[in-house]
């Protein structure tokens, strides 16, 4: 059994870290991010996607107070908490 933990713990730290990314719903105000993933309904991605919002866009944090708002290609998208805890994004190097 011990062997098994040893083993187990091993090979856990061999795994490769996420490079920093992190949810949208993580970023502070002011902050610039670029789009990794979108863990959400289909209809919530489709339309997200519609609207500019998908996988390598760039996006801009302008408000985080009831939800958070985003600078989306010229575009101001407010989104709400659930959706954006399931958007996955790599935040830009100061």
């Amino acid at each position: 059994m011990l062997r098994f933990l040893t083993r187990r713990k091993s090979a856990r730290a061999t795994q490769p870290t996420n490079g920093g990314a992190c949810a949208l719903a993580s970023c502070h105000t002011g902050a610039r991010a670029t789009i990794l993933t979108m863990a959400c309904g289909d209809a919530d991605a489709c339309r997200l996607r519609a609207l500019g919002l998908c996988e390598g866009a760039s996006v801009s944090v302008v408000d985080k107070r009831h939800c958070m708002l985003l600078e989306v290609r010229g575009s101001r998208l407010a989104l709400g908490a659930a959706i954006t805890a399931g958007i996955t994004v790599l935040p830009a190097q100061s």
